[in-house]
């Protein structure tokens, strides 16, 4: 498989300092925060690699949040939906993830929450 957005293990990007500065400059952020070794280390726990998913983009347009401004617990939620929709071979599907999680505010972040009143999936038969 080649490297591209369904291939991430295969995938490196890099951030020249001219596309550094327009993101900053973009997203306004303040330089005195020193603010990308916080990005850096959002994106890493929630196991994000640049170029981000395909699937993943579709969550923050659909709900037209930037990233920065998802609580790390949020980003690492999606990351396991899509994980786990790819470890059973099915494609991460936005209206399935919205079935499961519904997105809130908690201050000045959004995060992904699971819905109430939705029931756990059961067990599969499956004997692997």
């Amino acid at each position: 498989m080649a490297p591209g957005k369904d291939n991430m293990s295969a995938s490196v990007s890099i951030l020249t300092q001219r596309q550094l500065d327009k993101f900053i400059r973009e997203y306004r952020i303040p330089l005195d925060l020193h603010p990308f070794p916080f990005y850096t280390r959002v994106c890493n726990f929630a196991n994000y690699r640049v170029p981000f998913s395909r699937f993943f983009i579709r969550v923050l347009q659909f709900f037209r949040v930037h990233i920065s401004k998802v609580n790390p617990f949020g980003l690492s939620r999606v990351s396991h939906f899509e994980i786990s929709c790819r470890a059973q071979d099915r494609r991460p599907d936005l209206n399935v993830f919205r079935y499961f999680y519904e997105i809130i505010t908690v201050g000045d972040w959004y995060t992904f929450v699971h819905r109430k009143g939705i029931p756990p999936l059961p067990p599969t038969n499956d004997p692997a």
